[in-house]
């Protein structure tokens, strides 16, 4: 379900005809339109905005206009308005092809989205202007970060301009030295004398003494929202008004010199509407029990009365926030608190009657009325979870429960998911705490109208443990306990889940443990829970143990389950388990040297998938087979057409340039991939990256540090058995021969890596890896007596041992074997 945007937000404010045109600042704005973001930073009434509307006019280029609200502190809403204003500007569809990605609150899928908006940029012929309106409303952390990876890689047809009352938690000093950023503060956007006679030359007043003026101008530094309350003023040219300090004395000039001079029913219009962050005049009509609304804001906004019409074919007005703000404490101040929360809940009732629920909410938290923001949450929580709008939830949340509110049930268990999903452990398990603190005063799961969220909690938590590395056993007793319940149904039987937006590999995603593959066992016990019943997950789950075992070098094994992830893939019309399955199952066609099958196959489905996003990695996918044949032009021109900083496109443009003879170019590219995956505990990114690391220094002629970076990759691949990373790379082979004579003459490296695992990574099998020197003499003596099938009890006998000292000696050797069990340690002996 998408957003319902309101196309006010990206409609640029219309001007009043009588604005002062600034040449002066449109000759900054022209000279630094090479830079990457304009930012304008000084108090309400300097005319940021204004500013801006003009100097964007004469440009005559696209313009692509967000009004910022605090309810845009959801990146989800943020960037829908901003994708939606760009797509307008360009006359594009650019909504249209983002629109799959706006799903999911994930970090990485932001980083993703930010990635393909920017492509499109670069697509893109004509100049652009981005807008983003009042950002100092802005507090998300997500939306903060975005921002900053969209600017810095900005190409040079699109500027940013970012209005703000506040300084701004963007890297403003990296910016300021890289000359990326053009700044207006308050020193640049005061009127000077000269703009200020201009102002009431076209106001139409005329003072009687020029003095005065350059009173007036000196008095409010050329504030200019001082200059337009003089000039609204019964006496603007009285000296008393600007004999004290402008801008603290600003609310009681307005009331005195503005508000009191107009009609009560006007002033009582004016208090009455300043709640709502839109003026339809429709609305305004209910609330205020008039029918000339529309006709008395088109009067005010004549008058200059600090009023803004937002878009002309429906007219839509709103208050300049300096205006609003002395509005609201005015009314606050006027009337009686019984009688200001009234009406803010019947303005909050109004808004969510007309379809404005986000509104509505935000009004309610405000003013406290914490029931009927629970209610319209609940009502909406869906509608919410659909559009995307999860961080909006979040943040009601928080607010509820940091105001003492309790919480419903549902919502704690929806939180508990959100921050799943987002990684955000420490939330998750504060939620899930009070469920089961509550659980245990309050019995909520046994009470049969919490079933339905009930039996979804246990299914999160079982999830909750797997997915953080927990008890495996817990996991398993809550899930065979969940199989022997009945089905109950819900209203989230009709949510999609997603699992994997964009990523080219499940093992990359929070389901697949980003990359942190489990034991064997561990691994088969995990599939074996999901798959009891036909669900989304089951079918990913079948995704991530084909991955998994591809890992393993367990081809076989492989081909079954990819076969029935695909299935099921277009079952549930998933392209997020199909493409990843495409890729791999292009990965086996090529482990049997079958490389034009594997780009025949890429070619046909590509046919079939209608997201960008998707043909893009199939692209990509596409450009990795041409480098394996040697193809250097069809690569690069598959890899121009796909460039993105996402790692897949990274690391195959690496394999370009180790194939272009150039090492150093790739070294770079290669670090640079790694430095973020470790930033983003990315293992099967970090150990694939640090295979074309080796590549690159052994290229290079550094091969003591190839081999020492190949020990460091080995060590952090062991536990989880990555193989074929290392050996789908057949220039490493001949290092990991070298690497394994070396093996044998240092015992230190032997101890940090299981034998076990070294011994699947062998080319030449004729290479043994010894393990004399690893086990002492008694050990090996216990190993050799296992190795004949031998029991616990024969060979305390034979050894002269305990049973119990056995048991010591067996858990030793398995330890530096890196095998956990005696079924492997036998084939290990025998291999």
């Amino acid at each position: 379900m998408p957003i319902l945007l309101r196309s006010s937000k990206t409609n640029i404010p219309q001007s009043m005809p009588e604005t002062v045109e600034r040449t002066r600042l449109y000759e900054t704005f022209r000279n630094n339109t090479l830079k990457k973001v304009t930012i304008l930073r000084a108090p309400a009434g300097y005319g940021k905005t204004t500013l801006l509307n003009q100097w964007l006019k004469h440009t005559k280029e696209q313009i692509a206009w967000v009004s910022v609200d605090f309810a845009d502190n959801d990146p989800i809403r943020f960037w829908t308005y901003v994708v939606h204003a760009v797509a307008n500007a360009s006359q594009s569809d650019l909504d249209k092809v983002l629109k799959p990605l706006f799903q999911s609150q994930d970090v990485a899928t932001f980083e993703f989205l930010i990635d393909a908006l920017l492509h499109e940029f670069n697509a893109m012929e004509e100049n652009l202007h981005i807008v983003m309106d009042d950002y100092h409303l802005i507090e998300n952390t997500l939306i903060h970060q975005m921002m900053t990876q969209l600017i810095e890689q900005l190409p040079e047809h699109v500027h940013v301009y970012l209005t703000t009352r506040t300084a701004l938690p963007l890297p403003i000093a990296k910016w300021r030295a890289k000359q990326w950023l053009c700044e207006l503060n308050t020193d640049q956007l005061r009127f000077t004398y000269q703009e200020a006679r201009q102002f009431y030359a076209m106001k139409n007043l005329t003072l009687h003494n020029q003095e005065n003026l350059q009173l007036i101008v000196e008095r409010t530094e050329g504030w200019i929202a001082g200059l337009l309350l003089a000039s609204l003023s019964t006496n603007p040219e009285s000296e008393q008004h600007w004999n004290m300090p402008e801008q603290p004395y600003v609310s009681e000039f307005l009331l005195q010199e503005i508000i009191t001079t107009l009609s009560p029913p006007t002033q009582e219009f004016l208090l009455r509407t300043s709640l709502l962050n839109e003026l339809d005049p429709s609305i305004c009509n209910t609330l205020t029990q008039r029918i000339d609304s529309y006709e008395l804001l088109e009067e005010l906004e004549e008058k200059g009365l600090f009023i803004i019409r937002l878009q002309s074919a429906k007219s839509v007005f709103r208050y300049h926030h300096l205006f609003a703000e002395v509005l609201q404490n005015e009314f606050k101040r006027r009337y009686s608190v019984q009688q200001v929360t009234q009406f803010a809940s019947e303005t909050a009732t109004l808004l969510h009657d007309v379809g404005d629920f986000v509104s509505a909410i935000e009004l309610a938290l405000q003013h406290d009325f914490f029931e009927q923001a629970d209610l319209w949450i609940t009502e909406h929580l869906t509608e919410l979870y659909l559009s995307g709008q999860t961080a909006t939830f979040m943040r009601w949340l928080h607010h509820l429960r940091s105001s003492s509110y309790t919480v419903p049930y549902e919502m704690l268990v929806m939180g508990v998911i959100t921050s799943l999903s987002t990684s955000d452990i420490e939330v998750a398990s504060s939620l899930m705490q009070e469920l089961e603190i509550r659980q245990h005063t309050e019995q909520w799961m046994d009470q049969i109208e919490n079933e339905a969220i009930a039996n979804i909690y246990e299914t999160v938590k079982a999830y909750a443990i797997i997915s953080t590395g927990g008890d495996l056993q817990l996991a398993k007793e809550i899930i065979q306990k969940q199989l022997t319940k009945e089905t109950v149904p819900s209203r989230w039987d009709e949510v999609p889940m997603q699992y994997n937006l964009f990523e080219y590999k499940l093992l990359r995603t929070s389901i697949g443990s980003k990359g942190k593959l489990p034991t064997m066992e561990d691994g088969t016990a995990i599939a074996n829970f999901f798959r009891e019943t036909t669900t989304i997950i089951t079918a990913f789950s079948y995704g991530v143990s084909a991955e998994s075992l591809y890992e393993r070098n367990l081809i076989d094994l492989t081909k079954k389950e990819v076969e029935l992830a695909i299935q099921y893939g277009y079952q549930y019309k998933d392209p997020g388990l199909l493409i990843p399955m495409y890729l791999l199952k292009a990965k086996i066609y090529i482990y049997e040297k079958q490389l034009i099958s594997a780009q025949a196959m890429l070619r046909q489905v590509t046919e079939s998938v209608k997201e960008k996003h998707w043909l893009m990695t199939l692209r990509i996918m596409q450009a990795y087979c041409y480098v394996l044949a040697g193809d250097i032009k069809n690569a690069e021109m598959e890899l121009l057409a796909t460039k993105t900083n996402q790692p897949f496109w990274m690391l195959v443009n690496a394999r370009l340039l180790l194939l272009k003879e150039q090492p150093e170019d790739a070294l770079m590219i290669v670090i640079q991939t790694k430095t973020k995956a470790q930033f983003d505990h990315q293992v099967a990114t970090i150990i694939e990256a640090s295979v074309l690391e080796v590549i690159c220094h052994n290229r290079m002629g550094n091969t003591d540090i190839a081999l020492a970076i190949l020990h460091e990759a080995l060590e952090q691949s062991a536990p989880y058995f990555y193989i074929r990373t290392f050996l789908d790379e057949e220039e490493i082979h001949p290092l990991l021969e070298r690497y394994f004579k070396q093996l044998q003459e240092d015992d230190s490296k032997r101890k940090s890596i299981s034998l076990y695992y070294l011994q699947q990574l062998q080319i030449d099998k004729s290479t043994n890896i010894s393990f004399d020197n690893v086990l002492t003499l008694r050990e090996q003596e216990v190993f050799n007596l296992l190795a004949e099938g031998v029991t616990n009890r024969e060979i305390a006998d034979q050894l002269h041992l305990s049973e119990g000292t056995v048991r010591v000696y067996l858990s030793t050797i398995y330890s530096k074997l890196g095998v956990n069990s005696r079924a492997k340690a036998i084939l290990f002996k025998k291999q």
